[in-house]
């Protein structure tokens, strides 16, 4: 794992915006080694459009590192390390007495997130119709097979980003949120097939007036 420190001369870690550098830090045999070592120009730019500018280049310079520590790191420029995908940690001391604990803080939540269960993918669950951009789709099958979800967390983020014409849901009852959520999104529906336990809500966009 890399981590990049802005750090003073004296390799004590300092503010994004004081004069040093960045260094870039890997563990190796036991021991950490200095990758890169670059001048700190962050601490140069003066107004927000220069420091976005700045980051920008030095996030270049560190290539495919992803974490990065410093004493102080505010505002855009931040937020333009969050953006590209950083973890900041905010740590004041000597460098060598901090990468140990940035690296283990890292690891643990690389393996919280390798425990979280995968998103869920609709896509495999939809059936074509016979014209393009229709789809029916079995809620009933899907909750069976994954207790956790409900019919709002299968189909509302299909419902605002899913390209489609018409959606057949089956489902053993209406969704009471069909009624009341459906109208303000954008849809309506109707039954188009009513059976004992199983009913088939065709969901299409409202047509402009």
């Amino acid at each position: 794992m890399k981590i990049a420190v802005v750090e003073n001369e004296n390799q004590k870690v300092s503010s994004i915006f004081e004069p040093g550098f960045i260094a870039i830090y890997e563990k190796q045999g036991g021991e950490w080694k200095v990758l890169n070592r670059f001048e700190n120009k962050v601490c140069n730019a003066k107004v927000m459009a220069a420091v976005r500018t700045a980051v920008a280049d030095t996030i270049k310079q560190l290539g495919d590192v992803k974490v990065i520590a410093a004493s102080e790191i505010p505002g855009i420029a931040s937020g333009t390390f969050q953006a590209a995908g950083f973890d900041i940690f905010l740590v004041e001391d000597n460098v060598l007495n901090v990468l140990d604990s940035i690296r283990k803080e890292m690891l643990e939540a690389i393996e919280e997130r390798q425990k979280e269960p995968p998103k869920f993918d609709i896509t495999q669950f939809l059936e074509p119709g016979v014209s393009k951009g229709d789809f029916s789709i079995n809620i009933e099958d899907i909750m069976f097979k994954n207790p956790n979800m409900t019919s709002k967390k299968i189909l509302i983020p299909y419902l605002k980003n899913g390209e489609f014409n018409r959606l057949d849901v089956i489902c053993s009852h209406l969704p009471k949120w069909f009624v009341t959520d459906l109208g303000s999104m954008g849809f309506e529906y109707e039954i188009v097939n009513d059976l004992p336990n199983k009913k088939t809500v065709r969901v299409v966009r409202m047509q402009a007036q």
